[in-house]
């Protein structure tokens, strides 16, 4: 499948179910503004593991290109008396039908592919916990921060007070 097939199979299903869209998009807005302070950092705690996802699916696909290459170029028996090559490895990742998985040969590289999307979702989930509800400003955990040093020094000040006072 060619970038424009798939652009085109894309477009035509937008085409075809826009109306859906156009109505499931009118009921979502309210509620996304609504409830914003949990549904933004979900929607965009999303779209960030889809980048990486997205980019390591790009990378076994080209190292799997390069791999192959590199078999049939480096190869001792690099060609037969006819000049083919004489033994090209017969392997090859979707790049556009991912979720085929009748389409990666061999289909080891399809389990490898899954265990690299667990490894990554334990990854962003690991080092960037997802964060819900209200978030708090740079500014306001400065001042719980003063005010908490504060009042460590004022408990300070009444302990002493008060051993000074109270024999």
């Amino acid at each position: 499948m060619t970038f424009t097939e798939f652009y085109n199979l894309i477009y035509g299903h937008f085409e075809d179910n826009w109306k859906i869209y156009a109505i499931v998009l009118a009921f979502m807005i309210p509620i996304i503004i609504v409830t914003r302070k949990w549904s933004l950092p979900v929607i965009f705690y999303t779209i960030e593991t889809t980048i990486y996802l997205v980019l390591m699916h790009i990378i076994v696909h080209v190292f799997v290109i390069v791999v192959v290459w590199f078999k049939v170029n480096t190869s001792m028996r690099a060609l037969r008396e006819d000049g083919t090559p004489a033994e090209v490895p017969d392997w090859a990742t979707p790049l556009y039908d991912f979720w085929n998985l009748e389409a990666y040969i061999p289909k080891w590289i399809a389990y490898v592919e899954i265990a690299f999307v667990i490894a990554i979702i334990l990854l962003v989930i690991w080092f960037r916990p997802p964060v819900l509800g209200p978030v708090k400003s740079k500014r306001a955990k400065r001042r719980s921060k003063e005010q908490s040093a504060v009042r460590e020094e004022m408990e300070k000040k009444k302990a002493r007070y008060m051993d000074d006072i109270m024999p």
